[in-house]
């Protein structure tokens, strides 16, 4: 019997239109090593937090979100999720079996992500990889800038040509706020649409958690 991959998971939401196009199902690793300044999420950067969820189980969620929800994909954040290649890959190839595209953000390069032990293996049930560390002297303009991208250097590889075509990408910058029953607030989308919020609410916090 094969051993139960587990991915280090800080944060993921059902559905959500602010992590990528169409209706996504997103998931936001524990631990990065980069360490990029200006990250938004820097309280994901110790490998240490969050919890331990099997692979098997997260697909069994995004099936249900399929269900429920309607929706395309999967989006796959961070953190640094080439850290945990070998699950991240059982998972993207578990997506594609459901019929979902997935898309990965990476603080790698495409040429150091190329090197990475495991990668090939992604690459090949991969659909877009963005990559390059997030600059925050270099921030993608919330109008007339991409959608769901973080500064301007960061580069869209698409590997298939499901989420290949530019107006995908283009328009307004985007977030979305949601208020549970007990009063959580979650958010999720462009970074500087959250701050803004967050403090008009009184609150603080980085990019997409309760």
């Amino acid at each position: 019997m094969r051993p139960q991959l587990t991915l280090q998971i800080a944060h993921r939401v059902a559905i959500t239109e602010a992590e990528g196009p169409g209706r996504r199902f997103a998931l936001w690793v524990q631990g990065c090593s980069l360490r990029c300044p200006g990250c938004c999420n820097p309280e994901l950067f110790d490998a240490v937090g969050g919890q331990s969820l099997a692979v098997d189980d997260i697909l069994s969620e995004l099936g249900d979100a399929a269900i429920e929800h309607g929706i395309d994909g999967l989006t796959i954040v961070g953190g640094e999720p080439l850290e945990q290649i070998e699950a991240l890959t059982a998972l993207v190839i578990g997506a594609r079996s459901l019929g979902l595209g997935s898309i990965v953000f990476t603080g790698y390069t495409w040429d150091e992500a190329l090197a990475r032990p495991g990668f090939a293996r992604l690459k090949a049930a991969l659909d877009t990889l963005v990559s390059g560390r997030f600059d925050a002297r270099l921030r993608e303009p919330v109008v007339g800038g991409r959608r769901f991208i973080g500064s301007t250097n960061q580069i869209l590889n698409h590997i298939s040509e499901r989420y290949a075509a530019p107006n995908l990408w283009q328009g307004a910058a985007t977030m979305e706020l949601k208020i549970g029953p007990t009063g959580e607030v979650e958010v999720s989308g462009d970074p500087e649409l959250q701050r803004l919020v967050l403090r008009a609410m009184g609150r603080e916090g980085g990019c997409s958690r309760t």
